[in-house]
């Protein structure tokens, strides 16, 4: 489920995630640059209009998306990091800042050990939602409209 309350607790992610969507839908773009060049390919074999030419050029064409889709899935993996960094940075320090209002108080409601462990283990879980779900989330609504 989308929390639109996380979302706004960190709104310097949301650049990372736009990106993170962003080059995975140029990697869809690569693959079906890709699949295109097979089909070419396979026609040109079946048609047995094969051409040198068009093999040169449908090979180079086959470098550059190769090359390209390398890069986007490499930096779209690193967006998905740098947006789940800076919400795990942000929701440590207000935990953090929480704990200095509340001060000795907190004792009354958990242990200490059940508040460390829940907000780490819940600032962890919070990466693999701004780091995949999330950009998942709105890559599932454009592919298949870019697709069809």
């Amino acid at each position: 489920m989308f929390d639109k309350r996380l979302m706004q607790m960190c709104p310097e992610s949301r650049k990372y995630i736009v990106g993170n969507v962003v080059l995975q839908f140029l990697e869809l773009c690569c693959n079906a640059v890709m699949i295109l060049i097979i089909a070419f390919s396979v026609q040109n074999l079946y048609n047995k209009t094969w051409v040198l030419q068009d093999s040169i050029l449908y090979l180079l064409i086959a470098v550059v998306t190769v090359g390209l889709r390398f890069f986007t899935t490499k930096y779209a993996t690193r967006m998905s990091y740098l947006a789940s960094r800076t919400v795990k940075r942000v929701m440590r320090e207000k935990i953090y800042a929480k704990l200095l209002r509340l001060g000795t108080s907190y004792r009354e409601h958990a242990t200490t050990a059940e508040l460390v462990q829940e907000s780490v283990e819940g600032v962890e879980q919070l990466e693999s939602y701004f780091g995949q779900y999330v950009p998942q989330f709105f890559y599932a609504f454009m592919a298949p409209i870019a697709l069809f």
